[in-house]
């Protein structure tokens, strides 16, 4: 059973994820602690394990907020993913379990299998592309290089990056393209596999700075 700080943490970065609260703004707790049914004392307890996910920002005598990134950052962030994701699969190689192999089809399978059938596709995939790079921190084996890598890819599960990414430029066409990737990975001599591993965090670095760009267009 979860504890009530579990459940806000759960709540928050729901609303996190999902682009219901404002970026670049100080939120205010007493409002945010209504939205989600806690106590202030939990809420703040909460708020911390958030900003060590990286998805809020706390700034000494403001308060927090959650941050606004730039082709910089998002590049920075995926430079440090790239190195982290090469890692965790060469663990996972290194491990040679037939089971993190059919884990990892499954969850690639269900990446691909999500198709654009309304307005809110994009939170399916979201959802799923999430669980398949989750999955991939937790096999590794390393609770360290695991948790490194799952701050790094919630801010990459954000919403707006399905939205903008899979659904504008029409990824749910691209057929079997992460069953392919780690049937690659698993299949092919190491050095082949981890190339597959940089182009794949590469691919989704050009996808999001796509997003990003849209937004933008969108904004002005």
């Amino acid at each position: 059973m979860k504890t009530s700080e579990e459940i806000t943490y759960d709540r928050l970065k729901a609303l996190i994820i999902e682009n219901k609260l404002p970026k670049g703004e100080f939120l205010s707790q007493r409002k945010l602690a209504e939205s989600v049914g806690a106590t202030i004392v939990t809420l703040r307890s909460s708020l911390r394990l958030l900003e060590n996910d990286g998805l809020l920002e706390n700034v000494p005598k403001w308060g927090v907020r959650i941050p606004i990134e730039d082709e910089d950052s998002i590049r920075e962030r995926y430079y440090v993913r790239e190195l982290l994701e090469v890692g965790a699969w060469e663990l996972i190689l290194d491990r040679n379990q037939a089971s993190d192999r059919e884990l990892l089809l499954e969850a690639a399978e269900a990446c691909d299998g999500v198709r654009f059938t309304g307005s809110e596709s994009y939170r399916e995939f979201a959802r799923v592309h999430g669980d398949f790079h989750m999955l991939i921190a937790k096999l590794c084996g390393n609770e360290m290089l695991a948790k490194m890598l799952t701050r790094l890819s919630f801010r990459s599960v954000m919403l707006y990056n399905a939205k903008y990414g899979w659904e504008q430029h029409q990824e749910y066409l691209t057929e079997r393209h992460h069953y392919n990737f780690v049937r690659t990975v698993f299949d092919s001599e190491r050095e082949i596999a981890l190339q597959a591993v940089r182009e794949h965090v590469i691919r989704g670095r050009d996808m999001e700075l796509a997003a990003l760009e849209q937004v933008e267009r969108g904004e002005r």
